[in-house]
């Protein structure tokens, strides 16, 4: 289980093509060896993806990366709009599963024991952004 966030999470999908998602999560058997890797922008393709939209994501954008995501391999991406309050849950990038803040988001087959509240969670958010 590894879980990778922020500017340390810059990893290089294909060759020429690095991403920074939000949040990403790679199993153990992700990794060569069972090892984290030590280069600053390592090969990894996560299991997981989360993006948190802000104004400057356009649908276009966002289109584009869903693509790249999936054909990566990564198996989930989690589209966060903290605006709408709302979780698009992608399987692939046109299969999606739209979530309001009345409901759970759970992992499915990538985080099997995994459920968040979305109430909690913009809950959060809020409390973040207006200290």
């Amino acid at each position: 289980l590894g879980l990778v966030s922020g500017a340390d999470g810059m990893m290089r999908l294909f060759p020429g093509l690095v991403r920074i998602p939000d949040v990403a999560f790679a199993a153990w058997d992700r990794f060569a060896d069972g090892k984290v890797p030590r280069a600053p922008i390592p090969d990894l393709v996560p299991d997981l993806a989360i993006e948190v939209l802000s104004e400057s994501n356009t649908e276009r954008e966002m289109t584009r990366k869903l693509r790249e995501y999936f054909s990566a391999g990564v198996r989930l991406v989690w589209l966060v709009d903290p605006v709408a309050r709302s979780v698009a849950v992608h399987a692939s990038p046109n299969l999606f599963l739209l979530l309001n803040e009345d409901q759970m988001l759970d992992g499915g087959d990538v985080l099997p024991d995994f459920i968040l509240s979305l109430r909690d969670l913009f809950a959060e958010l809020d409390r973040q952004s207006n200290p």
